[in-house]
């Protein structure tokens, strides 16, 4: 359903929704299409001589790709969508302080500008009525 009142706010922010759902949805098929043991022992090895202890690293890399596929989902749903969003801004402050500790400052800079989608997305929120719920009571 499309908010009457606000219909180009909730048309941008169910764009951006799609947009940065394709991000992660792609983002988790590559981890877990290269093979969940591979990525793991890539990560790790970026990460080696890092300040980052491997107690906090290693669940985190084993949990990335399902945080991934979870925002993904979450995200075209629009199910508590301020709540997504803040969780996408999360996940992808960590992914860019993580690149900003193994000095990969432009894949950083990509995380942060996603970051910043991601709080146009929490902005938007209020605006955006299209979810699978709205979507299903409009049949009734």
């Amino acid at each position: 359903m499309i908010d009457k009142n606000n219909p180009e706010q909730c048309w941008i922010s169910l764009i951006l929704r799609i947009a940065v759902a394709s991000i992660f949805a792609v983002a988790a098929y590559g981890k877990f299409a290269a093979g969940f043991g591979n990525y793991a022992a890539s990560m790790t090895g970026m990460f080696k001589d890092s300040v980052l202890p491997g107690w906090l690293l290693m669940p985190y890399i084993n949990i990335l790709p399902f945080a991934e596929t979870l925002l993904a989902v979450w995200l075209l749903v629009g199910i508590k969508l301020r709540a997504a969003w803040i969780f996408t801004a999360f996940v992808l402050l960590t992914l860019g302080f993580g690149m900003i500790v193994i000095r990969q400052g432009a894949i950083a800079s990509e995380n942060y500008i996603y970051m910043m989608m991601a709080c146009l997305g929490i902005y938007l929120s209020k605006y955006d009525k299209c979810s699978l719920l709205s979507c299903c009571s409009c049949k009734k």
